[in-house]
């Protein structure tokens, strides 16, 4: 079998050409059609889509029940973000109590921003929900865009909530759809919203058609626009009862279909998880689990909340490089915009002070001095082609000056979205959700499962329906993971007090060594040191005296050449062997080796529909967040919304391609190719 296409192997997207109407309403060149109605888009919308698939009336009926769970928009069609917007506004109507909403949309040709910003001054009626759109629009990069929504209005809600959770999936519709990598995910209710068949035939296809029906839940229901013939007969071969109903304007006929309600009794999912870490891996993924509405209890060996690595006083939130655009570009660049995202969601519904400084992160040649990088901004610019100028900009010495107001003589990277917080305050307003019981001073010494449910055997053992372990390269001490390849890594920051040249500071900016901003308490952190198999956390005065020396010339400028660092603090971060997060479903490892797929190479993909005929045995309910080495800040939040998926029987934020990058059983997978090998 051949291995599905990667939704994100071109990168950079091509987006939308447009020409504007004489009424301000945007054209496309490419299919030659219309984004919306002239007869009155906002009104089509409405009767097509709210009403044709009884949305307000669905949720309602919902959210009365006893575990009213998630309710899940599809939409073929992002266009200008009309139905969505719409669906918002219907949504925030409805004021649904428990029920939740999850919107994904489709898009090939995105708009750029300032084009979406036109299009949508057409709608004042919708202006709160727009200006929320276009702060969070991503309009440059392939594949999923999780997106956390909220109004002003909102920001009264409890840390972690989310209004509605919108995932724009950038590329072809075919392609990103099968690539979920939570395949049991399903959808109660699509927006066929495409140009005309006629003018984007691959929109309506029968595979695109089958693949609606394969992700559709019993009971779901599908509107459009369009009546076209062989869109209705495909549909009803698919098992769709179709009507024509009334159109909309002039528009003689719509299309509505649902599938039949199976009477089968609503199982409730997950209701109890247990987390074994309180630092940010373990705090964000408690976050993800609780605002699902799972009652979950963190359980922390320490005396405190992110006592490890996750206690230092700021942590740099920047995109981790790749030379090669693969699967773990992809993963760190979404991990990166979905941080951005995460930390700036978590601020707006905190009502502390700021915890999340998007000031920008400048990276200058001199980090690369013990590679072959070469030392100018035309070497840089071109290593890096493949990320959008949104993500990162190769600035010279003059540009990397002009931006900093230091006099910098190196050329650099910077991204603008970058910036630093402090991650035991984020911990703090994670864990501040009421389904979160947080138990320090608790050591769990073994897992066992028994009955469909988990004990962690602690002082008080607490039973679960699902654990996970998130407690760094201590997961090795658990029999279930003991083989987990995940060794402790030792880093010591070095805090120092500002100084007049130092004050100035206003970007991060990293050598071979980072130094950020001042804090609140007027010092900077310079950081990290590297040592590899060390549990040591005592401070040294060799480590102080490396950091300084290896900011370079930065030291010089801001006037710390000769200063000693008056205080520090040195934590224990978990490294995995290849360097990525380790993250998901813990690999059966009792099983004898031949039933994980014996040594035929990685799991083929079946066609659509079909069971993975090598995908590996799990443990029921047992889930990884560890190996998150000096990158934790930027990894945590988008794998602890993939644990919450898998966990809850939701689409990932990761499609298939980059969840197993991180998944547990790749390690499995290479030992069983190398053992073919040697054969």
């Amino acid at each position: 079998m051949t291995q599905p296409p990667n939704p994100y192997e071109s990168g950079l997207l091509e987006q939308a050409d447009l020409l504007w109407q004489d009424d301000g309403a945007p054209f496309s060149t490419h299919y030659g059609d219309v984004y919306f109605s002239r007869n009155g888009g906002l009104a089509e919308t409405h009767h097509v889509f709210l009403e044709g698939n009884l949305l307000q009336q669905r949720w309602r009926e919902q959210d009365t029940r006893e575990h009213p769970g998630v309710f899940t928009v599809c939409e073929l069609g992002f266009g200008t973000g009309l139905n969505f917007l719409s669906s918002w506004r219907l949504w925030q109507q409805t004021d649904c109590k428990r029920l939740r909403l999850h919107y994904i949309s489709c898009e090939k040709h995105p708009l750029a921003h300032a084009a979406l910003g036109r299009a949508l001054q057409q709608w004042p009626e919708l202006s709160e929900f727009s200006a929320a759109l276009l702060q969070n629009y991503p309009d440059h990069s392939a594949g999923y865009h999780r997106i956390p929504m909220l109004l002003p209005s909102d920001k009264h809600q409890t840390p972690g909530t989310i209004s509605i959770l919108l995932d724009l999936y950038f590329g072809d519709a075919q392609d990103l759809l099968n690539q979920q990598s939570n395949q049991g995910a399903k959808i109660d209710a699509w927006f066929l919203d495409g140009f005309t068949p006629s003018q984007n035939p691959a929109l309506w296809s029968e595979e695109i058609l089958n693949t609606v029906a394969r992700l559709s839940r019993s009971g779901s229901t599908l509107s459009s626009y369009s009546v076209t013939g062989r869109v209705v007969r495909h549909l009803k071969t698919l098992g769709f009862n179709v009507e024509k109903r009334k159109g909309f304007g002039p528009k003689r006929h719509m299309l509505f279909a649902h599938m039949e309600q199976e009477a089968v009794p609503c199982q409730p999912g997950v209701q109890t998880a247990v987390v074994i870490g309180a630092g940010l891996a373990g705090a964000t993924v408690a976050n993800s689990l609780a605002v699902r509405g799972i009652r979950v209890t963190v359980i922390e060996q320490a005396a405190e909340i992110a006592g490890g690595a996750s206690g230092n006083r700021q942590a740099i939130v920047q995109l981790r490089l790749n030379k090669q655009l693969d699967s773990q570009w992809q993963f760190h660049v979404h991990s990166y915009l979905y941080a951005l995202r995460f930390y700036s969601h978590l601020d707006a519904l905190s009502e502390s002070l700021p915890n999340w400084h998007p000031c920008g992160v400048l990276t200058l040649n001199s980090a690369y001095t013990n590679t072959r990088e070469a030392a100018d901004s035309n070497t840089l610019r071109h290593t890096y082609a493949h990320y959008p100028s949104a993500i990162l900009q190769a600035l010279d010495a003059t540009q990397a000056s002009s931006l900093t107001g230091l006099e910098l003589q190196e050329d650099g990277l910077w991204q603008a979205g970058g910036g630093w917080m402090n991650p035991k305050k984020c911990c703090m307003t994670c864990l501040t959700h009421p389904l979160i019981t947080v138990l320090t001073q608790t050591r769990a010494s073994k897992l066992t499962y028994d009955n469909n449910e988990w004990t962690v055997h602690c002082e008080t053992n607490i039973k679960a329906d699902a654990v996970v372990i998130a407690n760094s390269f201590a997961a090795r001490t658990f029999e279930q993971t003991s083989d987990v390849p995940v060794t402790p890594l030792r880093g010591q920051v070095s805090h120092l007090p500002k100084n007049s040249l130092s004050s100035g500071l206003k970007q991060v900016i990293c050598s071979q060594r980072y130094i950020a901003p001042a804090d609140l308490e007027g010092h900077h952190c310079i950081g990290a040191s590297y040592v590899k198999q060390s549990i040591d956390t005592g401070l040294t005065t060799l480590e102080h005296q490396e950091n300084i020396q290896k900011l370079g010339g930065l030291a010089v400028i801001l006037g710390f050449e000769n200063q000693l660092p008056d205080s520090g603090r040195a934590g224990l971060r978990g490294a995995s062997r290849d360097y990525m997060p380790i993250a998901g479903a813990v690999p059966d490892s009792r099983l004898p080796a031949d039933v994980y797929g014996g040594a035929l190479l990685v799991r083929r993909h079946e066609p659509e529909g079909e069971k993975d005929s090598e995908d590996f045995p799990r443990l029921p309910g047992l889930y990884l967040s560890t190996g998150h080495g000096s990158h934790g800040s930027v990894s945590c939040p988008i794998i602890a919304e993939h644990l919450a998926a898998l966990i809850c029987g939701e689409h990932s934020p990761l499609p298939r391609a980059l969840s197993d990058e991180i998944d547990p059983v790749r390690f499995i997978r290479r030992q069983r190719r190398q053992q073919q090998a040697r054969r």
